[in-house]
């Protein structure tokens, strides 16, 4: 795999996305996103939906949903964005 990058010096994403803009991307995705879809389509909808989605290896099965988490980590936070657009299809009509 070749990225387009590989031959610009310093411009490996790992080098300029640094910790703490990804923090604060995860937390405006779960403070706002979220929320956004739990109004939409109600805090018990939005976690069944979460947890009939098939597992995958490599990315996190929410079983139980999402809104009973407390705390998790910024891989949980990612996979959570990955499937957002699944869970939420079909909500608006």
């Amino acid at each position: 795999m070749h990225f387009i990058w590989r031959n610009w010096p310093l411009s490996d994403p790992a080098n300029f996305l640094m910790p703490e803009p990804l923090h604060h991307w995860y937390r405006k995705f779960w403070d706002h996103d979220v929320q956004w879809c739990k109004n939409a389509l109600g805090a018990p909808e939005l976690d069944f939906r979460y947890s009939i989605l098939h597992p995958i290896v490599g990315m996190c099965h929410f079983k139980d949903g999402i809104m009973a988490l407390k705390q998790v980590t910024g891989r949980a936070q990612r996979d959570m964005q990955h499937f957002m657009v699944a869970v939420i299809g079909g909500a608006a009509s």
